[in-house]
């Protein structure tokens, strides 16, 4: 009896798969989508919503990335692709870890040193193939 409980335990559970290196390389768009409580605009330096990205290899197992033509820092993070922006002084931080369609969502924090929570949730942020 214990043995089928586990399994119906087990069976109801779904795992999310991890991202690989493979599959996050590539050129891809990046829109982040604010929180009903977060009053921002994000605009790229070019003015545009959505952030062109481009993530490419880097040595064995690294990760490189390139956010609307400048550098950002990008890695993969316990299965989550996780791609830092930085503002002057903060730096945004969009974290993707679930897969839909032919992309990638999550969340997009800001973190900026004076904060004294030490980052904010922003909104939600969509990866796809461009």
């Amino acid at each position: 009896m214990t043995a089928a409980l586990a399994i119906c335990l087990t069976a109801g559970v779904v795992q999310a798969q991890a991202l690989q290196r493979t599959e996050v390389l590539g050129t891809w768009t990046l829109r982040m989508t604010p929180a009903n409580n977060a009053n921002v605009t994000v605009k790229t330096d070019s003015g545009r919503v959505e952030m062109p990205i481009v993530v490419t290899a880097r040595g064995a197992s690294g990760l490189a990335c390139s956010v609307d033509g400048e550098a950002a820092d990008c890695r993969l993070n316990r299965g989550a692709l996780v791609i830092t922006v930085r503002l002057d002084d903060a730096r945004m931080i969009h974290t993707l870890n679930s897969r839909r369609g032919g992309g990638f969502t999550g969340e997009t924090r800001i973190s900026y040193r004076l904060l004294p929570f030490g980052s904010m949730h922003l909104g939600a942020a969509d990866l796809t193939r461009r």
